[in-house]
């Protein structure tokens, strides 16, 4: 279950399109299988092949078992094959593909390969194109799929989640000015044997400037320095360790950060004059580009394409919860039966029938208990029939009847608060606190800063 929540918690969705172009002739076929919705698929001659660890799959009889029909037009030598709102045509031999899925057309250059005569194509591909989350198992050499349509299909509506979406979209409409305050305080012990925990307490504030999918923030944080000082004085190994020690807990006494992000762009950008203490420049702009990041880890992800779709008129929950369902690891033959749990999990959650209506909003409570772990979630949608207003939510998680973390958040139109508890006996306590307000603005926030501007990537690998 911790696993199926530590994939909850990732919502980040990427649809990878197999580049490279192929159009051989084989010389051998090595022994690779195909898995799809937990079940093994025979087929009648035509057998998946592994070439340089790459599954290809013979196209039409792989389309048909995940649902698609298929048909050829001889005169203009041209294959379709639809399945649902998405339909794929190519011309054999060529490596060009048109995929059209819900009316938005692209032209995508993938990896067929003709062998005796027959098509194949990557399975990654064909997957992702039909929106059917793709694994490998290498111990079992086969390829996995999973129909998530087929497995949402008696879910039910998420209307109550769907209105909700719409609620959110209208905080993208026009730009926003925010204001805020944050306190925290953080004990942990002086060392591994003493049970006395040192404090470490903080606030701040916090304002900027909300627009769609860009952000821009500038905080300010206040750090009581006393217990870190303490600790200095008693376990500093010489007076040369504790002045330089002493001077970086001085810097943090009083803390500058400032933010410009873009998710339209995927990058993130920040500044802080305590830079300076590491040797870098304090007045410069440091980014990260999370597509590059992405695809440092082979996962080719598109955030102009993601917050386009997630923006889109057509974007709902059920569509959200099938791109979060694509972010699952499928690396073996038997994870099928997790893969379900996860999505029932968001259905017993999400879905209409997870609701009791309430004179002020919709609840939806849930409660696990296994093997001494236990897990409670409550999620309250405030408003009415009429309109939507807010969310509540509380998450605590446990063991034996001892809660270690809660959390809650909530928000009432242009009113957010959030509040975060770790506490583990003897080793550690987190408690932060964090409170919000939005109007709507003219101004307008910036995509990127101005003045010089580092890809802290590349800093990274000039160090090594």
């Amino acid at each position: 279950m911790k696993q199926i929540f530590k994939k909850f918690a990732a919502m980040l969705t990427a649809f990878t399109m197999t580049a490279g172009i192929s159009v051989t002739t084989w010389a051998e076929e090595t022994n690779t299988h195909l898995q799809i919705n937990g079940e093994t698929i025979v087929f009648d001659n035509l057998q998946p092949i592994n070439r340089q660890n790459r599954v290809f799959v013979p196209f039409r009889d792989t389309l048909e078992k995940m649902g698609a029909e298929i048909s050829y037009d001889d005169a203009q030598h041209l294959t379709t094959a639809t399945r649902g709102n998405t339909t794929l045509k190519f011309h054999p031999g060529e490596t060009t593909v048109t995929v059209n899925k819900n009316g938005t057309e692209e032209t995508i250059e993938t990896s067929m390969v003709i062998s005796s005569g027959n098509t194949y194509v990557p399975i990654r591909f064909l997957g992702e194109t039909f929106d059917y989350p793709v694994g490998w198992d290498d111990a079992q050499k086969t390829a996995l799929l999973i129909d998530t349509d087929k497995m949402l299909a008696d879910a039910g509506s998420f209307s109550i989640m769907n209105r909700y979406i719409q609620y959110c979209n209208t905080f993208a409409q026009q730009p926003y000015v925010f204001k805020g305050t944050f306190s925290f305080e953080l004990n942990m012990p002086y060392d591994e044997t003493a049970r006395e925990l040192m404090p470490i307490t903080g606030s701040g504030t916090m304002e900027g400037i909300s627009e769609q999918d860009k952000v821009n923030m500038a905080l300010a944080m206040q750090l009581n320095t006393e217990g870190l000082k303490n600790y200095i004085a008693t376990q500093a190994p010489d007076e040369e360790t504790a002045q330089t020690a002493n001077s970086i807990v001085t810097a943090l006494e009083n803390v500058q950060v400032n933010y410009i992000t873009d998710m339209s762009t995927g990058k993130i950008y920040f500044q802080s004059p305590m830079f300076a203490l590491t040797g870098m420049d304090g007045e410069a702009w440091y980014y990260m580009d999370l597509n590059e990041m992405y695809a440092d880890m082979g996962m080719d992800i598109d955030f102009s394409e993601l917050m386009e779709t997630i923006k889109g008129n057509n974007f709902d929950f059920e569509s959200y919860l099938k791109d979060t369902l694509q972010t699952i690891p499928l690396t073996s033959v038997n994870d099928y039966d997790a893969f379900q749990q996860s999505a029932a999990v968001f259905i017993n959650l999400f879905g209409d029938s997870a609701f009791q209506q309430q004179a002020d909003g919709y609840v939806s409570h849930f409660d696990f208990s296994k093997d001494g772990t236990d897990l409670n979630f409550t999620l309250k949608i405030l408003g009415s029939d009429e309109a939507i207003t807010g969310y509540n939510m509380d998450i605590s998680a446990g063991m034996s009847g001892t809660n270690y973390v809660t959390a809650t958040a909530s928000q009432n139109n242009t009113d957010s608060t959030v509040v975060f508890q770790l506490n583990i006996p003897d080793m550690l306590t987190v408690l932060f606190n964090c409170g919000m307000t939005m109007e709507p603005t003219d101004q307008t926030a910036l995509s990127e800063p101005s003045g010089t501007v580092i890809n802290i990537m590349d800093m990274m690998t000039n160090m090594e």
